[in-house]
């Protein structure tokens, strides 16, 4: 969010209570995965992200190791399988990439799959980048583009005209700002 509002030239400053990364991101597995979701709003959401990693931050993308390496999901029973073909028939609908996978066809992907599993469904748009180099770079990036990165800060409060945010105490002191975005 930070790198997106400094490029489109706004005043940005990031407020972080640790070190960059230093609290969710470092945890994160880095998936940016369609596999894992049902037609709906989350499923919208995830393939919105996939659009940004793969062409607004496509030129970067080395930067934090974004890898297209799509993803297998596995069933062990034949009513696995079914349910697994449900849902593609679903997220097809929504714009999903998927791929029915035989139980023959299993070890082609992963030659180490155990021999009894009955079937899958292969998800090439799953990727997966290093949450702490996106971290990183994303900030080095926007700071680049004119935003102030605050880190061992911690957002206190908010501070308020009547119902609406207008900035944030800290630690350090206050920040005033048209638009607050609380991403903790």
């Amino acid at each position: 969010s930070a790198y997106f509002a400094a490029s489109a030239g706004l005043r940005v400053v990031v407020v972080e209570r640790g070190a960059i990364a230093g609290g969710t991101s470092s945890a994160g597995e880095g998936n940016v995965l369609v596999s894992d979701k049902e037609a709906g709003v989350e499923l919208d959401l995830a393939l919105y992200s996939q659009r940004v990693w793969r062409a607004d931050l496509a030129e970067h993308g080395h930067l934090w190791e974004f890898e297209s390496k799509g993803g297998l999901v596995v069933a062990a029973s034949e009513q696995g399988v079914a349910s697994l073909r449900a849902l593609a028939v679903e997220q097809r609908r929504s714009g999903v990439e998927v791929r029915d996978v035989a139980r023959h066809e299993l070890r082609d992907y992963e030659p180490h799959l155990a021999p009894q599993l009955a079937g899958g469904a292969f998800y090439p748009q799953d990727a997966q980048v290093q949450p702490m180099l996106v971290a990183a770079h994303l900030l080095r990036l926007a700071r680049e583009r004119g935003a102030q990165v605050r880190t061992r800060t911690e957002v206190t409060g908010f501070l308020r005209h009547g119902t609406r945010v207008t900035g944030v105490r800290t630690s350090s002191g206050d920040i005033c700002a048209g638009a607050v975005l609380n991403a903790a």
